[in-house]
């Protein structure tokens, strides 16, 4: 009976908190127009971090906070942090190739080298993921540098490739279909992974033919880690070409290799190079922008609801923009995440006019498209004390709803979620999906990983999600202003309980079935992290249930070797476990706090 009278008080709390301006405000969706046509307009540039597109648009921010009284936190509306943006030439870039000339009448000790020395920018460029060192080696022709035994295709079968430099093309025998049987092995990155594995030093990579093949990656900042532990550069397809030899020519047998879907490998006699890469780090000022209205009640003032967006974007397209034209085009990012930035300003505006009891934390994250990085800096260094935080609410891509359906996140992250979201749907005429996983790709994740109940607010991926055409017209304005209406509902519902909401661990239960998604058909375990280091993979965490939060891994562990594999990042972490099916227990290395601890893993399979 006491749970029964428990659960009603709960109730009566929430249906009398979300009565509270119920009303929508007939300029809302004007005021919220308004707001995403200038953080989504040309003049920002597509907002990427180290750019003045996002300076301006933290400005912006950050006057509107000021204009609607919000009080800065710490004497500040800003929290500054740096981000690595990409890479520059350093001192010393160098590649040549030796080759050896028959002397005729002569034994081949006493035939001559001839040394060929390649422009930079011009014949050669590095790549972002390349090792920075010197290496020197025989050169070995791998194809597409491809290892796919289900496939019954291997560019390394009968040919040994230990210590020497291989040649290999982008893409696949298929070119850049996704729907490819090849497609899995298609990034550069694996690439260059299985190549280290199978022996080799270094790798020169040489885009198909076609109108961009000698137009050269830039060096840009890769969300996975960037040092492949191997030496990787691309070339100029005609300066590669000649030393090919004339029964083996490269156009030949790119195509030959695409039309019978079989390796052709060699080693290209009489010919070795030498490659010398020194690539240096670039880092940029970025900001998180941040405000406070302080709550109503001297109890319960000092805890906090934490309100966030993040208002980054990919710039003129980032690492991971959707968008494979030739141009570069600006990617505005309207709905991700304008609009949810938009709708931060308009709750804080509401909610300056009836404070809570609590006082509530505005924050608009940069550095989101680059790993979560502006809110794990946040909660790595908070501005307050995030023990007095009850609850988060995150607002990623909520500006085209339609049919009135919206999915929230992490749902499950406190026993007092569901209620309060299912109250906040029916007043608000919403059809409500909820999802309970506390983790995923937006920024709650960085405070659900900090024990605090968090959810994400999201009305659906759409085609112009990471393309060039995610532009403000596009928009759904009215239905913009109803999600403003259904966060402030779930806020106000949040700040009726007498206490903080109850944290809760999400448990992943394991599956008997195997799934596309992820590694393949197994499960390991790990949450990401985009921490910055040379050592392995760092981890965020473990998915609760996990196979590695069986074996004992945890949050900040380094793990830089699975069986007899060097993994020097996430994507090497990736590549190692595809190689595996549950049941398979992995030997994993990890280094805890510089202390070296060994792991036996027994991966499981997941849906």
């Amino acid at each position: 009976m006491k749970k029964y009278n428990s659960i009603m008080i709960l109730v009566i709390l929430i249906i009398t908190s979300l009565q509270i301006n119920s009303q929508v405000r007939e300029n809302l969706h004007t005021e919220l127009e308004q707001h995403v046509k200038y953080l989504a307009s040309d003049e920002l540039e597509g907002r990427q971090p180290g750019t003045d597109g996002i300076e301006k648009a933290g400005n912006y921010i950050a006057a509107e906070f000021q204009k609607l009284g919000l009080s800065p936190i710490n004497g500040s509306y800003k929290q500054q942090f740096k981000v690595k943006t990409g890479y520059a030439l350093g001192p010393g870039n160098s590649l040549d190739f030796d080759l050896l000339i028959p002397r005729p009448g002569l034994t081949r000790e006493h035939w001559k080298t001839r040394k060929q020395t390649m422009d930079i920018k011009k014949d050669w460029y590095p790549l972002s993921f390349s090792d920075n060192k010197s290496v020197s080696g025989d050169l070995a022709f791998v194809g597409y540098g491809i290892s796919a035994p289900e496939m019954d295709y291997d560019d390394y079968e009968g040919i040994d490739v230990t210590d020497k430099v291989v040649i290999m093309i982008m893409e696949t025998p298929d070119g850049d279909d996704p729907e490819s049987k090849f497609a899995p092995y298609a990034s550069n990155r694996y690439k260059a992974f299985n190549a280290r594995n199978k022996g080799a030093v270094g790798i020169i990579f040489v885009k198909v033919q076609g109108d961009s093949m000698n137009v050269f990656e830039r060096l840009e900042n890769n969300l996975d880690g960037n040092n492949s532990g191997i030496v990787a550069v691309q070339m100029n397809r005609q300066s590669l070409s000649k030393f090919f030899p004339k029964e083996k020519r490269l156009i030949a047998t790119e195509i030959k290799i695409n039309e019978t879907k079989k390796a052709h490998s060699f080693v290209i006699a009489d010919c070795s190079v030498n490659i010398s890469v020194v690539l240096e780090d670039k880092y940029s000022e970025t900001h998180n922008i941040m405000a406070m209205i302080e709550g109503t009640d001297p109890a319960l003032k000092d805890e906090y609801v934490i309100v966030g967006a993040h208002y980054d974007h990919l710039g003129w397209g980032a690492q991971n923009s959707r968008y494979t034209g030739k141009t570069p085009k600006i990617h505005n990012g309207a709905d991700d995440n304008a609009s949810g930035t938009a709708a931060v300003l308009e709750i804080a505006e509401e909610i300056k006019v009836a404070p809570l009891k609590r006082s509530v934390v505005f924050l608009a994250f940069s550095a989101e498209e680059m790993g979560l990085l502006g809110s794990k800096y946040f909660t790595s260094t908070p501005e307050f004390n995030l023990d007095n935080a009850t609850a988060m609410i995150n607002l990623d891509m909520v500006g085209k709803l339609s049919e009135s359906a919206v999915t929230v996140f992490g749902s499950e992250s406190s026993p007092e979620f569901p209620l309060i979201i299912d109250k906040a749907g029916e007043i608000d005429s919403l059809v409500v999906t909820k999802v309970g996983s506390g983790i995923g790709p937006s920024d709650h994740t960085s405070f659900y990983q900090e024990k605090i109940p968090a959810i994400h607010i999201f009305t659906g991926v759409h085609d112009d999600y990471h393309m060039p055409t995610d532009d403000w017209e596009k928009l759904n304005y009215k239905g913009l202003a109803k999600i403003v209406e259904f966060s402030e509902h779930i806020i106000r519902a949040v700040d009726a309980k007498d206490s903080k909401l109850e944290y809760h661990e999400i448990k992943v239960a394991e599956k008997k079935s195997g799934s596309k998604h992820g590694y393949g058909k197994v499960w390991f375990g790990i949450v990401p992290s985009f921490q910055e280091t040379d050592k392995g993979c760092p981890i965020g965490g473990t998915s609760p249930g996990s196979p590695a939060q069986k074996a004992g891994l945890e949050k900040d562990d380094i793990i830089y070797k699975i069986d007899d594999t060097e993994i020097k990042s996430l994507n090497d972490f990736m590549y190692k476990i595809k190689e595996h099916k549950a049941g398979d227990v992995l030997k994993v290395f990890v280094l805890r706090n510089e202390k070296e601890i060994t792991f036996d893993v027994e991966l499981s399979q997941r849906n």
